[in-house]
């Protein structure tokens, strides 16, 4: 029988080279590499964990990048 997690390593992040290891729900997983928008398969998931799942990005590198947006 399958576990209802799976184990996913992220893409290494642009600005600082690391990556995370997360235990996700296997079946939002299988539904976001199915082509589902990940808003969709992960709707709980705050827009930086997302982002960090799509890119690898981290919130802090993601500000080195491309500064604060406007009104923080």
């Amino acid at each position: 029988m399958m576990s209802d997690t799976i184990v996913v390593k992220t893409k290494p992040c642009c600005v600082c080279d690391q990556y995370e290891v997360w235990s996700l729900d296997r079946q939002a997983v299988e539904s976001w590499q199915s082509g589902e928008y990940i808003q969709k398969a992960f709707p709980d998931m705050s827009a930086e964990d997302r982002e960090i799942l799509i890119s690898g990005t981290h919130p802090a590198c993601w500000t080195k990048l491309f500064g604060e947006e406007e009104g923080e």
